[in-house]
């Protein structure tokens, strides 16, 4: 298979997932999202974010939400739920400290650069 050049494959491939997607659900709607979703997944690709998170991302958000679901089940759609116990305080500040650190830190960095630049001597 690997001996098959891609520009043979790569339309197999298409036909034969066109072909599954239509016949699952024989719907033109899943053939758009699947353009859609396959577009998006090669701008992904051409912006290197990697694959290994989006999939866990995918294949353990199903799981989450049945437990977000369970626990406002419970208390009757109190999300104060989520914020009571001293470990789920900390998951949120360590999530939130992954979402806000990169952020900051590639801010500081370009303000360095610059103020490098400025700060060198001109000729």
């Amino acid at each position: 298979i690997m001996a098959i050049p891609y520009s043979i494959m790569v339309p197999i491939i298409a036909a034969v997932s066109f072909v599954g997607v239509y016949g699952i659900h024989s719907g033109t709607f899943d053939l758009i999202l699947m353009v859609v979703l396959g577009v998006i997944g090669y701008i992904l690709r051409k912006m290197d974010f990697p694959t290994a998170p989006i999939i866990l991302g995918f294949v353990l958000a199903e799981l989450m939400e049945q437990n977000l679901r369970r626990a406002l089940a419970i208390t009757n759609g109190d999300v104060g739920i989520l914020f009571e116990s001293p470990i789920s305080i900390t998951l949120w500040i360590l999530s939130a400290l992954v979402l806000i650190l990169p952020i900051v830190l590639r801010f500081r960095a370009r303000r360095r650069q610059a103020k490098a630049i400025s700060d060198s001597p001109q000729p």
